[in-house]
């Protein structure tokens, strides 16, 4: 009862707070990638809907909680009394890759740990502030996955540490690496420079 009575209490503050919303959909700290020109860049601003959106503000991909029960409040999603796993796909390409997942938060807090296609990674906190909604704190956090292989799925997976958490906005980002060259080019190279060096040689002489 206690549960449910603060739920309504938190539901009601948001709804009569008249800055919660103004600065919903605008990341307060810079991008983690930097000035990298992301290879694909797909963002939520706001969501179409608490359980499913496959309709992105930017890009294309999908996001999802389980379990399902949460609310929409404006433009972002109130999980309530739940404590779901949000899942988000970004359809992949060829090639090696700085892998990004970045969400703002309003509230309590998300677990630091989230997947990759199942690799974990542990968050690094963006910006921190106290909620518009006037209990809790607002965050933003980003977790990044090193010189991934392009796969033709990408599957991101992070959660809430307690329930009552406003998730504001979430982004996915894949920034191309150079690949470093094997060991055996390494070699090839050495040696094509060494029968160039022997060549000159014979010239001379």
């Amino acid at each position: 009862m206690n549960t449910t009575l603060s739920s309504i209490a938190l539901a009601t503050s948001l709804v009569f707070s008249g800055s919660a919303l103004a600065a919903g959909g605008a990341w307060d700290s810079a991008a983690p990638w930097g000035d990298a020109e992301p290879v694909q860049l797909t963002e939520w601003n706001t969501f179409g809907s608490p359980v499913f959106d496959n309709t992105p503000d930017i890009g294309a991909g999908t996001i999802s909680l389980s379990p399902a029960g949460a609310t929409p409040f404006g433009n972002d999603i109130y999980t309530l009394n739940s404590i779901p796993t949000i899942t988000a796909t970004l359809a992949g390409t060829a090639g090696l890759f700085d892998v990004y997942l970045r969400v703002a938060t309003q509230g309590n807090l998300l677990a630091s740990n989230a997947t990759l296609n199942g690799v974990n990674a542990t968050s690094i906190l963006a910006y921190t502030g106290k909620a518009d909604l006037g209990s809790g704190e607002e965050q933003e956090l980003y977790w990044v996955w090193n010189n991934v292989a392009g796969a033709d799925l990408y599957t991101f997976q992070f959660k809430a540490a307690k329930a009552h958490i406003l998730i504001d906005q979430v982004a996915l980002a894949t920034v191309a690496v150079a690949a470093v060259p094997e060991p055996s080019t390494y070699a090839m190279l050495a040696l094509g420079l060494g029968i160039l060096g022997a060549a000159s040689r014979r010239r001379k002489k």
